[in-house]
C-alpha cells in the first residue's frame, strides 16, 4: 500500500514505512516500481505554477506511471498507463474517442461510481457539502437545470452530497478551472 498525501499530512509510506524522507529522494518498491521524490514534473494544474513542486513520481508495474503534486493542504495528480482490458472510469475508456466520454456516457456506463467490492482504498473517505458547492449550484445556468436534475436521478445517488455532486457534474464538469472560476465570483 502507497500512502502520498499533501503535505501536511506527513510523509510519504509504502506499507506503513515512511519513504524518500529527504528531497531529492527515492525508494524502490518492494516487488517492483520505484518512487522518486523531487521538483520534476509537467504540472497537472498550470494555476500552480506560483508554487515549489514537490512531485511524487511512482513507476509500477504493467507500465502504470503516476505523478502527485504534493502541495500544502491538497494534491494534484497524473496518472499515466498503457490501455488494460475492459478499461473504463470516470476519464473514459481509452478508446481514443473523447465523444463518448462525457459525463453522461459515463455514469450510463456505469464507470462513473465505485462500487464497494471494488474500492481500491481502505475505506472510503466522508465528504462534507461546501457552501461554495451550495452557491455554486445555485449558479447552476437555467438552462441545465433540468438536464442535471435527470442526471442525477440517472447516475444512482444514494444520498443528498452524491445527488448534488451528479448535478455539479452536469452544470460545471466542462469548466476546466472550476476553482478559479470560483474565486473569481467570490465564493
Amino acid at each position: 500500500v502507497i500512502i502520498v498525501g499533501s503535505l501536511d499530512t506527513g510523509p510519504i509510506r509504502v506499507n506503513g514505512q515512511a519513504v524518500c524522507m529527504g528531497f531529492p529522494s527515492s525508494y524502490d518498491i518492494p516487488g517492483g516500481g520505484r518512487i522518486t521524490y523531487d521538483s520534476h514534473g509537467m504540472l497537472v494544474d498550470q494555476a500552480t505554477h506560483i508554487w515549489d513542486r514537490k512531485v511524487v513520481r511512482m513507476d509500477l508495474p504493467l507500465g502504470v506511471t503516476m505523478e502527485v503534486f504534493r502541495w500544502k493542504n491538497y494534491v494534484d495528480f497524473r496518472l499515466t498507463m498503457t490501455p488494460q482490458p475492459n478499461q473504463d472510469g470516470c476519464c473514459g475508456n481509452f478508446d481514443g474517442n473523447a465523444a463518448d466520454d462525457t459525463s453522461r456516457q459515463v455514469m450510463e456506463r456505469g464507470a462513473g461510481r465505485i462500487g464497494n467490492g471494488d474500492n481500491m482504498f481502505n475505506h472510503r473517505t466522508h465528504i462534507e457539502w461546501t457552501d461554495v458547492e451550495e452557491k455554486l449550484l445555485k449558479l447552476c445556468p437555467q438552462n441545465r437545470v433540468a438536464e442535471a436534475e435527470q442526471f442525477a436521478a440517472d447516475c444512482g445517488a444514494q444520498d443528498s452530497i452524491a445527488w448534488k455532486a451528479c448535478k455539479l457534474d452536469i452544470c460545471f464538469g466542462n469548466n476546466e478551472h472550476a476553482l478559479r472560476m470560483t474565486k473569481e465570483l467570490g465564493l
